[in-house]
């Protein structure tokens, strides 16, 4: 026999069309952002992971004076790594900029070509995507550096640049006065000759099984470089900002991506407990008769719990649907547009589907299901009564005489619903508490920002590799030793 409670559907969506017009577009919007940033996120992130394999990325690198000679590349080379050159020069452009120009790689940090052609010629240049997305740089304009001008040819992403650093102890990288580029080898060589910096790229023979084994690696191929060459600087992978900043970053974003989107449910589940709520204390006389025909507890907690159940499911499904095929693309570009990643191809993330359609409807289940079942507690008399307190005072709330009779019957009501306001007023509190930090975050990030500045002990800091005393305009033998000796 069919339940007649299911004709009572439609029309009760129609009666409350309004209401749940307003959190299905909700829902519906919340789970496709969060579903398309999850998705992205994580194809982004396994395309990171990745390409320290696809493209060959270095286990650190080190800086010396002088080229190193064929001895010194086979005694370092004993050490079970493999050496490779990562020279580069620097080069000041016409609009403000340094740019970090590297010989085209076939060996170790493997350029990813997004757009264009590789240069070949010697007056074409592939500069970092990035960089030209923040100075408005495309395919076919010019950079020119004193007497010297290249053509751009190419847009590409360099793994081990994936966040534009241009010294590893900076706390912040600017990727508009700093970029990479890659030119041909013969182009290098011309551009270089009295400006190169030696850098040289090392891989493990044998990589080390987890972090502490590379960090201890790291420590002991450190102690022999610096008895066998004159470092100016050693950076191991795992401490290199510009290779590992992006990724702890979006993996760190994944969490409160999560929790702003149960927060969200939490919110909707509570809306839908008071619609519910109210709609129980509209049919108070038609549940009490239902009761009182054979209808039980049960039967009609699942009737209650239908449409919303329904709306989230639905809801979560388009989500999901608008996350795979819009949300996705616009979360990977706010990726895109803080690093320099390399390309990504979109992974089914079933976790992501779990997370944003399986649970939400589980706690809309669980939530509305503990309502109801605390309101339809009550006898079908007093149902039928319209009588829905749970508890009866046994006398009247005391208050003074001297308060008028309508205020003090208004206070009464007040206290007898204490319960109800207390819970809309924490709802009223959250929803408040999000629209503040949403509206709040940018002038807070500012002022953060323009407080920083500030608070800088200095705007120039330099670092003296000897000691000045040590630094005389006299050019006598004398200073001249002091300074050797030191």
């Amino acid at each position: 026999m069919k339940n007649p409670l299911r004709k009572r559907h439609l029309r009760d969506l129609k009666q409350e069309i309004g209401k749940y017009l307003v959190i299905f577009l909700l829902l519906t919007a919340s789970i496709g952002f969060v579903s398309g940033f999850l998705v992205a996120d994580g194809s982004m992130l396994q395309a990171y992971h990745d390409s320290f394999e696809k493209y060959h990325v270095e286990d650190g690198n080190f800086t010396v004076q002088n080229r190193l000679n064929h001895a010194q590349i086979r005694d370092i080379q004993a050490q079970h790594v493999t050496l490779y050159e990562l020279f580069y020069t620097e080069k000041e452009l016409s609009n403000d900029s340094k740019l970090r120009i590297f010989p085209k790689r076939d060996k170790v940090n493997l350029a990813c070509l997004m757009q264009g052609d590789m240069p070949k010629q010697s007056n074409e240049i592939a500069i970092d995507r990035m960089y030209a997305d923040n100075n408005q740089l495309a395919l076919g304009d010019t950079l020119t550096s004193g007497t010297q001008t290249w053509t751009i040819t190419g847009l590409l992403a360099l793994p081990d640049y994936s966040c534009l650093f241009e010294k590893n102890s900076d706390t912040m990288f600017d990727a508009t006065k700093f970029g990479v580029a890659v030119v041909a080898q013969d182009t290098f060589e011309a551009i270089s000759s009295d400006n190169k910096t030696f850098c040289y790229a090392w891989k493990y023979q044998q990589s080390p099984a987890d972090e502490t084994e590379e960090n201890a690696r790291a420590e002991d191929f450190l102690k022999f470089l610096s008895g066998e060459v004159q470092l100016e600087g050693f950076i191991p992978r795992y401490a290199n900002q510009a290779i590992v900043f992006a990724g702890n970053d979006m993996g760190s974003d994944r969490g409160m991506m999560i929790m702003l989107l149960y927060m969200i449910i939490a919110i909707m589940a509570f809306v839908f407990c008071l619609v519910i709520s109210d709609t129980i204390a509209k049919e108070a006389a038609v549940i009490g008769t239902l009761r009182a025909s054979g209808y039980t507890k049960h039967e009609l907690m699942v009737h209650y719990m239908t449409m919303p159940v329904i709306v989230t499911l639905v809801s979560a499904l388009l989500g999901n649907i608008l996350g795979y095929s819009f949300m996705k693309n616009y979360c990977a570009g706010m990726y895109y547009g803080s690093y320099s990643l390399p390309t990504y191809v979109t992974i089914w993330n079933g976790e992501a589907f779990v997370l944003t359609t399986v649970i939400p409807v589980l706690m809309m289940m669980i939530l509305t299901w503990m309502i109801l079942r605390r309101k339809l507690e009550l006898s079908p008399l007093q149902f039928l009564r319209r009588d829905l307190r749970r508890k009866r005072q046994k006398k009247p709330l005391w208050l003074p005489d001297k308060i008028p009779f309508f205020h003090r019957f208004r206070l009464r009501v007040i206290f007898q619903n204490i319960g109800n306001y207390c819970i809309l007023l924490i709802g009223i509190l959250f929803a408040n508490l999000l629209l503040m930090f949403g509206l709040a975050l940018p002038d807070v990030l500012d002022v953060y920002q323009d407080n920083l500045k500030n608070n800088m002990l200095c705007k120039y800091q330099y670092i003296l590799q000897m000691p000045y005393d040590a630094m005389d305009d006299d050019p006598s033998l004398g200073t001249m030793m002091s300074m050797l000796l030191f």
